[in-house]
């Protein structure tokens, strides 16, 4: 696991330092979330963060912000698995975009459920079940996200032989270490991630921008090692089975 503990990172900035371009989306993303997050006084106080946590702009945007991580998915499975790494990493290729636009389809349906779940319970008289219903769709969500690698990978790859049910296959007998693997890896990250939030509450504006600034990048890096979190996921269950990640067509091409 220490191996491939370490890949995942170094993985991630390699594909930092070779496609700038598709790393900067999803940090100008989360930048353009912290202006928001500004202009509704989010960092004022922690009363003023826990009144605007909900709020429309923010909420919306946070549906932006699911997609350009799904892309960075895309962008950074490419570049760690097919040949010509940083030249076909944002390459559009029909087959892939279609499968592709499934795993996108996916994941905003889950993040729609879990940003406003929680209302639409309550607006149906079912607010007492509302945090129960919050933890049990995240819980499930964390299991499909490791069983469901292959195929997130195989899609940005454009390989439709890793199917939903296929993936799921795959990984079963390694949801354990899949799931393990998953929080050492992301909770480093994440865990300076929500540092940076709490230390910009109350700062004075120009630190709080700066720390903004920062973070946005870090989210960025959190994007693409989230990628490669996929890709070792991948790897390591299709080479249990005794297959390859990429198709043919795409891995000679």
């Amino acid at each position: 696991m220490i191996r491939d503990y370490l890949g995942v990172y170094s993985g991630a900035w390699r594909y930092a330092l070779a496609c700038p371009l598709l790393f900067a989306v999803p940090v100008a993303v989360e930048f353009v979330q912290h202006v928001i997050e500004m202009r509704i006084g989010m960092y004022d106080s922690i009363a003023a963060a826990q009144a605007v946590e909900m709020h429309p702009a923010r909420m919306g945007w946070g549906l932006i912000k699911t997609l350009s991580l799904v892309a960075a998915l895309y962008w950074t499975a490419r570049f760690l698995i097919l040949p010509g790494g940083a030249a076909r990493a944002g390459r559009l290729d029909p087959p892939a975009v279609r499968l592709f636009a499934l795993v996108m389809l996916w994941s905003l349906v889950w993040t729609v459920a879990l940003l406003w779940g929680g209302r639409w319970m309550s607006a149906a008289g079912l607010g007492d079940q509302a945090v129960t219903a919050g933890i049990a769709a995240t819980l499930c969500l964390f299991v499909f996200d490791a069983l469901l690698a292959p195929w997130k990978v195989g899609a940005a790859l454009g390989n439709s032989e890793l199917g939903f049910v296929r993936s799921i296959q795959l990984v079963g007998r390694q949801i354990w270490w899949a799931m393990a693997f998953i929080l050492l890896a992301l909770l480093p990250p994440m865990v300076l991630h929500y540092a940076f939030f709490f230390v910009a509450i109350g700062a004075h504006e120009s630190a709080a921008w700066a720390i903004l600034g920062v973070d946005s990048l870090l989210v960025g890096y959190l994007g693409a090692v989230m990628a490669a979190v996929n890709v070792a996921i991948a790897r390591r269950a299709a080479a249990r089975a005794g297959l390859e990640l990429a198709p043919r067509s795409a891995a000679t091409a």
